[in-house]
């Protein structure tokens, strides 16, 4: 992620104005075909001028915008909807200022269409104040614009506030009970909502009790109390329990609802609630189910709470300014595509509950924790009608259209009930993935791996990233200059022994040359333009042991910086917001396990034991200082501390693997799952639209730069998922239980970072990874980042030969690290037996570490070996090798002796 310039999603409310008779008509605010009418060409701006079709003129810099005197007629009170008419050929950024001065936190960001043609834009502000203006950035840079007029439309409830509070569910001394393990569900038997929810034997929710339907009745919007409802018992089959309710409102219609409960197995219960009446009505507010965790018993505390892709919380508000500041703190009900897949819990108590449903039945899904809706003293989950968009505003607990409902069409909705035994949301997350079926299908990506590898190519050789041998990290005006990279020639040189192209190849081939060539000082191999280090480039090129000593120096270095309970505390830097004001503490996960994760690096590729003692014994304390909890504050560059990372996941999940590998020890691998399943919920496990980019797109942070803009929830940044992808991949190759889980998730990561990726036709960015993505325009946008980011676990998206393999060769202590992939390992006595898959068709080294003297004697069958380099000191072997097959290491006359072959 990058603060300058970003982008976010303007609230596309399509098919608006669908509504009642009631609905209020949008006024004009400025019809441009009869003048300027006020506004002024204020920055990069030149030749505006007022013409037939509207309000023309010329972008001519970077930053252009106009703005407007006080608006008059501008609707007050109430959120108001901006229509703006408009053509461009300049670029896709826009954005909406507000307000009597113009600041950061009161805008909106929208994506334009760029193409000349006229579009109509939407963009929902909060309440304006008398003396409000409007500014427009139409672009970002040079091009020309016209707006032909802009409309408000004044977004008022139908009817605010009056929700009954819920009423305590007395359940009698003989409940009806549906039982799914340690989940059940108990109900009074009397009444409508009159049911409680029990995890490994304590109540954990209650339902509402009291819950009401608004409905509009000879055009006047009321509440109707479904507690009063008629109520019986159905007849079911065994384990399931029928219920139903009705009654008439005051226009004479009568209106039957009903619910049936069900097991489909352990820790779930499906809730199927249907609503029918028998005369067309309009509804504003129809609660298909509301919870209440923590009704009567645990109150508003909580260990760990989830709305994937919205809320990750700890014992701490959902909706707070922690990360976000002003109207966009409130989550309590969100778009639909800003969830990463339809669950909630509350985990509480070592328990969690929570609740699942169909996306595509677009419900308004609300989470408040803890309950400001209703001031229960609990907490909030619910699924009402109508859902977010055309009717109901984003946060809104009454709509502002009615829904209609058509006379004896049932409206319906299934949700499935989880709960079960957890200290934090991680289990409820598992419980969903599980519900689903598994994960989705991994995206497919046109024209597969040649059009991968194709792309690729052209993003290192011939997009505005490459400037002859020396490569930017991020193409975005003048920003990231570019320097010499020891990744861009290694990444270079798969793709050539990758493509079918042998023209292609040979470019690939000299720019690599070339790229070797600009190395500053002469042999570096620590310099890289990507976002995921791998230590392949000294394996290609040569110069090991200059660059482990390089590693090793700066290693101990960073070992000074944490303190003694092995945390980075965070420090304030001048010129820049203080983003610890928001935290309860001066450190976080992702922050520590950042310094932290190089110096393990270090560790397994120089096999220093004080080095490797020491990192271990940090890491010791990270995982006990942060044992369950979210992980957050690896990008403190931009976001606050407090921030939920997906970044904070896949480095505190690589310090783990790392640590696996040095150690074998079960405690490192049990803990780099704990950590791996707390960045799922930042995952689109659930396609978000109906375009084809969706699924596997990552979630960074759940905030805002600067806690203002651009704000990211709903705005996929895949860099940042493809760093937690390849931690995936490392644990997949580690976990004998769930490898191919992680492995799939992985690969799913990073086909929609292909998918993502600026096309070839796009010359200047083709190739390469856009830093964030519009799911509901699909549309790539922002710093256009190095093709290094997803190419480092390309191979295994496709079933190709890894670009790097590092592998413990238990049962000893040695690590093997090979740019390629590494395949069963047999020990014989004190020989070592290795099946190696180097990609390189040249010359390439394998290095093992504390390999203890004397050196053994090496061989590859199928291949030669050129040479070897041992360090008594280091205890390090260096091996040149050409071609593939199995490493043998022999140390003298051994015994007669057979380990049993372990598969990696």
């Amino acid at each position: 992620m990058n603060a300058t310039g970003q982008i976010k999603l303007s609230l596309l409310l399509g098919g608006l104005w669908l509504g009642t008779a009631t609905a209020q008509e949008p006024v004009v605010l400025f019809d441009f075909t009869q003048g300027a009418q006020g506004w002024v060409a204020a920055h990069a701006v030149a030749n505006m001028r007022a013409t037939a079709e509207g309000l023309e003129f010329d972008c001519v810099g970077e930053d252009p915008y106009i703005h407007s005197a006080p608006v008059a007629g501008m609707p007050q009170g109430s959120r108001v909807l901006l229509t703006i008419r408009m053509r461009s050929d300049a670029d896709p950024i826009g954005e909406v200022f507000f307000g009597r001065g113009f600041t950061a936190q009161n805008s909106v960001r929208f994506t334009v269409n760029d193409d000349g043609q006229w579009h109509e834009y939407e963009v929902l502000l909060p309440a304006q104040e008398a003396g409000s203006r409007l500014r427009i950035d139409p672009a970002a840079g040079a091009g020309r614009v016209t707006i032909a007029w802009i409309k408000a439309l004044e977004m008022k409830p139908l009817k605010a506030g009056d929700l009954a509070r819920p009423a305590v569910v007395d359940l009698g001394e003989h409940p009806r009970t549906v039982r799914a393990g340690d989940l059940v569900l108990a109900h009074n038997g009397r009444q409508w909502d009159g049911f409680s929810v029990q995890v490994a034997g304590e109540e954990a929710a209650r339902s509402h009790g009291r819950s009401q339907l608004g409905v509009v009745v000879d055009g006047v919007p009321s509440y109707l109390d479904l507690a009063a409802a008629d109520f019986e018992i159905l007849p079911e089959a065994d384990g399931t329990l029928g219920v139903a309710a009705r009654l008439r409102d005051a226009g004479g219609a009568n209106w039957q609802f009903r619910r049936k409960f069900a097991s489909p197995g352990d820790g779930a219960i499906t809730i199927e609630t249907a609503v029918v009446v028998d005369r067309q009505r309009d509804v504003f507010h129809l609660p298909m189910l509301t919870l209440f965790p923590g009704l009567g018993t645990f109150g508003e505390a909580k260990t760990q709470a989830v709305l994937p892709g919205v809320e990750y919380l700890e014992n701490e508000p959902s909706s707070s300014e922690a990360d976000v500041r002003g109207e966009r703190a409130n989550r309590r009900i969100v778009e639909s595509h800003k969830l990463c897949f339809p669950m909630m819990s509350i985990a509480a108590n070592g328990r969690y509950v929570g609740l699942v449903w169909d996306r595509h039945d677009h419900p308004a899904a609300v989470f408040d924790s803890p309950d400001r809706v209703f001031h229960s003293g609990s907490h909030l989950m619910g699924l009402w009608f109508p859902g977010v968009g055309e009717r109901r505003l984003e946060n809104e607990t009454a709509a502002f259209r009615a829904y209609p409902l058509e006379a004896n069409v049932p409206m319906t909705l299934t949700a499935t009930l989880i709960g079960g035994r957890g200290e934090t949301v991680s289990p409820a997350v598992e419980q969903y993935v599980k519900l689903s079926g598994g994960l989705p299908p991994v995206p497919e990506f046109e024209g597969g791996f040649e059009a991968a590898v194709e792309l690729l190519a052209h993003g290192w050789l011939d997009s505005a990233l490459h400037e002859d041998g020396i490569w930017r990290h991020a193409v975005w005006g003048s920003s990231f200059p570019a320097r010499p990279a020891a990744d861009a020639p290694g990444y270079m040189l798969w793709l050539a022994e990758h493509t079918g192209d042998e023209a292609l190849a040979q470019r690939l081939r000299a720019g690599a040359e070339r790229g070797l060539e600009r190395l500053t000082p002469a042999g570096n191999r620590d310099a890289g333009c990507s976002h995921v280090a791998r230590p392949f480039a000294p394996l290609l090129f040569g110069r090991i042991e200059p660059y482990a000593e390089r590693r090793l120096a700066a290693a101990l270095q960073t070992l000074a910086a944490f303190d003694e309970q092995g945390l980075i505390r965070y420090q304030p830097q001048t010129g820049k917001p203080d983003y610890g004001s928001t935290h309860w503490e001066d450190h976080a996960n992702g922050l520590s396990a950042a310094r932290l994760e190089p110096v393990l690096e270090a560790a397994v590729f120089t096999g220093d034991d004080p080095l490797t003692k020491a990192a271990l014994a940090v890491l010791d304390k990270q995982l006990e200082v942060y044992r369950n909890t979210v992980p957050r504050g690896a990008q403190t560059w931009e976001m606050p501390l407090h921030t939920p990372d997906i970044l904070a996941s896949g480095r505190i999940l690589a310090c783990c693997n790392l640590a696996y590998q040095l150690t074998a020890d079960q405690k490192y691998l049990d803990a780099g799952r704990d950590w791996a399943w707390t960045g799922v919920s930042l995952v689109y496990l659930d396609r978000p639209t109906d375009g084809p980019v969706g699924l596997y797109a990552t979630t960074a942070v759940l905030g805002a730069t600067n806690w203002t803009a651009p704000f990211w929830i709903g705005l996929p940044v895949q860099w940042c998922g493809l760093v937690y992808r390849s931690s995936l991949q490392d644990l997949a190759r580690l976990d004998p239980d769930m490898g191919d889980f992680w492995a799939q998730l992985a690969v799913g990561i990073t086909r929609s970072g292909l998918q993502q990726t600026f096309p070839l036709e796009d010359r200047e960015r083709q190739g390469l990874l856009p830093d964030f993505f519009h799911l509901r325009a699909q549309r790539s946008d922002g710093p256009a980042i190095s093709p290094g980011t997803v190419q480092a676990n390309l191979p295994e998206a496709f079933g190709k030969t890894p670009i790097y393999a590092l592998q413990r060769l238990a049962p000893s202590d040695v690590l093997l690290h090979v740019p390629g992939d590494i395949g069963r390992v047999e020990h014989r006595g004190r020989d070592v037996r290795v099946e190696i898959d180097g990609w390189y068709s040249k010359p390439y080294w394998v290095r093992l570490v504390r390999v203890p003297a004397p050196a053994p004697r090496v061989e590859l069958q199928g291949g030669k070996v050129l040479t070897t380099e041992y360090s008594d000191k280091r205890q390090t072997l260096n091996v040149l090798v050409q071609g593939q097959g199995t490493l043998v290491l022999s140390q003298g006359p051994q015994e007669d002796k057979e380990v049993e072959p372990r598969e990696p």
